[in-house]
């Protein structure tokens, strides 16, 4: 609703004694609420000065002000003769004084100052609109820093593991979260992959920030050869400790073990990754206890293992994917995703990536994007297939990381 103290409205409406002294003998209408006063697109023959009510008005659909008694509306349309540029929606039962271009040149005649007051409300409102403009531009431009720090964070390609493969999606949204997925793999113990996937609540600079200093934690602690609760537990105490930072970061941090397949885990508040044995087709989520990081000053999340057999998958998340919604506002949710997973044999990695992606934007079905999606795939290649693992891609990933 318009805001009562805001330094435009003492000049950008008519007085309760112009309003009489104006427009004693002027049309009246009754509006009833709900019904449109002007509408998007049509012809401006005529202008209003809304005595009593409410009126909402919108642009393509999306509410943008409202109108309260005093203000004028329509006046842009009627006196450059284009059609209108918004729909004007009353809502509450309104009366509005209707002025068309006779009406409108008759009353200046009588009184040439309404025509000055007018004109000095036209100039506010364009006033006004050059500075939410400004403000707009420079929402754009922090968002587009945001973003391009963001995508400095992820990583540039998938390890080439010995026995294993990994497929890796990210699609932004139109604003700046806080997704990131990365990959190190331990310069001590080749053998040994650290899987990270996290999400920093809020948007903006700030979260893509946030999510720069998360990376850089993460890495130096899987570099040190931290074990996953440990390096969530030493995040959490630097974020607790960084009394500037108001944000969250939830994670999910997984150590492989290539050696003995073995997937250890610990997780912070995360959407708990998908278990796809592939000998029995069962799904099983990756639970272990744990709460955000930065909420508590005592943190010690649990840690627990996955022995991956032949053949299986792990699939890695945020909540952008289980929250995609449809143009009715239905969530695809865990058991969308889930039925995704367990429709059919997957050839690779790669392939069921694609298909994860395809779902969401079938079923959205033009919905748009309110968050990041990032999906990780891991796959532990079948016997026959992990004896023709390129060693030397593998130690290439390795140097580079």
């Amino acid at each position: 609703m318009t805001n009562p103290s805001s330094p435009f409205l003492p000049q950008a409406m008519l007085t309760a004694d112009e309003l009489t002294h104006y427009f004693a003998e002027e049309e009246r209408i009754h509006l009833p609420s709900g019904a449109a006063a002007i509408r998007e697109g049509l012809p401006g023959n005529e202008m209003y000065v809304l005595l009593e009510g409410e009126l909402a008005i919108s642009v393509q659909g999306k509410r943008i002000d409202y109108l309260t008694p005093g203000m004028i509306l329509g006046e842009m349309a009627m006196v450059d003769d284009r059609p209108r540029s918004a729909t004007a929606t009353a809502t509450t039962d309104c009366l509005l004084v209707r002025l068309d271009r006779n009406s409108f040149l008759g009353l200046i005649s009588r009184s040439p100052e309404f025509a000055l007051r007018v004109m000095n409300i036209m100039s506010i409102r364009t006033r006004r609109l050059i500075e939410e403009e400004v403000r707009r531009q420079r929402m754009e431009e922090e968002l587009a820093i945001g973003r391009r720090i963001q995508l400095s964070l992820l990583p540039r390609g998938c390890p080439q593991v010995p026995g294993y493969e990994f497929a890796a999606g990210y699609r932004a949204a139109r604003e700046v979260g806080g997704d990131l997925y990365d990959f190190i793999v331990q310069p001590d113990n080749p053998s040994r992959v650290h899987i990270v996937i996290a999400d920093v609540t809020g948007k903006g600079v700030p979260a893509a920030l946030f999510m720069a200093v998360s990376k850089t934690l993460m890495h130096n602690y899987a570099i040190d050869g931290h074990s996953p609760s440990e390096a969530l537990r030493r995040a959490n105490q630097f974020i607790r400790e960084d009394e500037t930072s108001p944000l969250f970061l939830s994670a999910f941090y997984g150590l492989l073990d290539t050696d003995i397949h073995c997937l250890t885990y610990a997780n912070a508040g995360h959407n708990p990754p998908i278990w796809l044995q592939q000998s029995t087709g069962d799904l099983e989520l990756l639970r272990a206890r744990g709460i955000v990081l930065g909420a508590f000053d005592t943190y010690i999340p649990e840690e627990k293992l996955c022995f991956l057999q032949p053949g299986d998958y792990v699939v890695f998340f945020t909540d952008g994917i289980t929250e995609a919604r449809n143009p009715a506002g239905d969530f695809l949710d865990d058991e969308g995703l889930e039925a995704v997973i367990a429709s059919r044999n997957w050839s690779s990695a790669e392939e069921l990536l694609t298909a994860i992606l395809m779902a969401v934007d079938e079923f959205a079905d033009g919905a748009p994007q309110a968050d990041d999606y990032t999906v990780v795939v891991m796959r532990r290649k079948p016997l026959i297939e992990e004896a023709t693992t390129d060693f030397t891609d593998y130690a290439d990933f390795s140097e580079k990381s």
